[in-house]
């Protein structure tokens, strides 16, 4: 074989190697589209915090608690918490009175949210791995056991449901509306102050 063969056979299996790493990529990004937004957004409330102090490294745990759980969770909890998340730097954004409590208030929602998810994975886990028949020898038959683990498993899925999916991030949302539709759209403090210095003269 001679060279040029050998280098048009290196180049096009660096090609392939480098194509398909691409794709992969690409497949695992398209796979944690929800993840990767999330962690994009609370980035984003941690690097614009204005504030000096202690409240960073608060930010960046929260931050990263939300991020685990729209990676590790089921459906709809991901979905949910992108739009939880983009609503969120888009109102701190918007806010001209006082971004930095509504950032607050962003990053502990979607934290409390994280948590309730991660929460609710966890003892769902938990109540897979329980034995029936262990139980059997406490409450005092298999088939009382096997319907308390039942009846636990529907009163927890209800829960989460109704938790998961409606409450907490309508609660969420209403507070961001709040914390937007508190003050009427007027300049900032910062700017009423300048104008009236300058008399609205630049």
């Amino acid at each position: 074989m001679s060279n040029l063969q050998q280098l048009l056979t290196y180049l096009h299996t660096l090609a392939l190697y480098t194509g398909n790493g691409f794709l992969t990529l690409m497949w695992v990004a398209l796979d944690h589209v929800s993840l990767l937004i999330t962690f994009v957004m609370c980035t984003l409330l941690v690097h614009r915090h204005e504030t000096a102090g202690r409240a960073r490294p608060w930010l960046m745990v929260m931050g990263l608690l939300a991020s685990v759980a729209s990676g590790v969770a089921e459906t709809p909890v991901p979905v949910l918490m992108t739009v939880m998340s983009v609503g969120g730097v888009l109102a701190v954004k918007l806010e001209r009175f006082n971004p930095e409590a509504l950032r607050w208030r962003v990053a502990g929602g979607l934290a409390l949210y994280g948590l309730a998810s991660l929460g609710y994975l966890a003892y769902r886990q938990y109540l897979g791995t329980v034995d029936a028949a262990l139980w059997a020898a406490q409450i005092g038959g298999q088939a009382e056991a096997r319907h308390t683990l039942v009846q636990g498993r529907a009163f927890l899925d209800t829960l989460a449901t109704w938790g998961l999916w409606l409450i907490l991030p309508l609660g969420y949302m209403s507070l961001l509306a709040q914390g937007l539709l508190v003050h009427p759209p007027q300049p900032s403090p910062a700017e009423s102050i300048t104008a009236v210095r300058t008399r609205n003269h630049r």
